[in-house]
């Protein structure tokens, strides 16, 4: 039986992804910097990953065949997990490090390795950028990269998507930026990515020194506003705006026109099996959470003027 270590496995996509992972059959133990949080259904370890004789001390305890890796953004713990795993494969989980493509889909080659040391101070997605690109270097570790989006869901921290549910619900106009709207978003649902992640720890499946894609296909912001409203069985009232007049947090998913458009997921779904679920079950499962925790997006806060602006344009 092959055995996951899951570094960030009672977080947001850890707890989906050590679910299946045992759903696969997989001996799944998952790791964190806390003592066992309430409601850990798996094996769980608990250890700082930034001091290295702890991280030494958790491998040689667990003996992982994977470590799947969900918490790591500074290169200094890449270089430790280099040094120290023995296993079959590291999987990393990755995020925001295409560059600006200008609304062209982005491609797992569409991700250039940086040059030269990485910076002592590095913030999240620069961290992650730095993190692959140390891995791109090592042609020794057997590593798998996944890359998702924003992802959604309940229990999401980031309050994202709570911040169009709260707008929509509120029945009044939600402004988006109008030239983006109707592009393919960056977006994931937390199931579907908790299964990327459980085939790129299938090694007869993810091939090592390769980059996976895993998001929703061709959804753009304007079905997801208009999913949440039909749900919750009121009316769409989308209101372009140019992007650059859009107020801090009125549309936390953008998109930003420089940005891409959506990710290409040829590849994992040829390679690996992967295939995002449908729009309106992420959304259902997402819509029960909210109207349980009726979480508040910050952004929320200024929803008079959001209305005033939309009123005046």
């Amino acid at each position: 039986m092959t055995r996951a270590l899951v570094l960030g496995g009672a977080g947001f996509i850890g707890v989906a992804a050590c679910k299946e992972l045992m759903r696969r059959g997989v001996e799944t133990i998952a790791a964190g910097r806390k003592e066992r949080p309430y409601g850990t259904f798996t094996s769980y370890v608990a250890f700082d990953r930034e001091d290295e004789a702890q991280l030494t001390r958790a491998l040689a305890q667990t003996q992982p065949d994977v470590l799947l890796d969900l918490a790591c953004f500074q290169p200094r713990d890449i270089e430790a997990v280099a040094r120290q795993f023995k296993g079959e494969r590291y999987v990393f989980v990755s995020t925001g490090v295409y560059p600006d493509l200008h609304g062209r889909p982005a491609r797992e080659e569409d991700f250039v390795p940086l040059e030269g040391p990485p910076p002592e101070a590095l913030d999240y997605l620069e961290g992650k950028r730095w993190c692959e690109t140390l891995l791109a270097r090592n042609s020794e570790l057997p590593w798998t990269v996944v890359r998702p989006p924003a992802v959604f869901g309940p229990g999401d921290h980031t309050l994202r998507i709570a911040a169009y549910i709260q707008r929509v619900a509120d029945g009044g106009p939600l402004l988006v930026p109008e030239e983006t709207y109707e592009r393919p978003a960056n977006l994931a649902w937390v199931k579907d990515i908790g299964f990327a992640c459980a085939l790129a720890c299938d090694l007869r499946k993810a091939a090592a020194h390769r980059a996976y894609n895993a998001a929703f296909e061709d959804v753009n912001l304007h079905d997801l506003i208009g999913g949440i409203a039909r749900a919750l069985g009121v009316e769409e009232r989308i209101h372009p705006v140019p992007f650059a007049e859009l107020p801090e947090g009125a549309s936390p998913y953008g998109p930003h026109p420089r940005r891409h458009a959506g990710y290409v997921i040829e590849r994992a779904r040829r390679e690996l099996g992967f295939e995002p679920s449908a729009l309106e079950d992420a959304l259902a499962e997402t819509l029960a959470w909210y109207r349980v925790a009726r979480p508040s997006h910050p952004g929320y806060a200024d929803r008079a003027r959001e209305i005033a602006l939309a009123r005046s344009t």
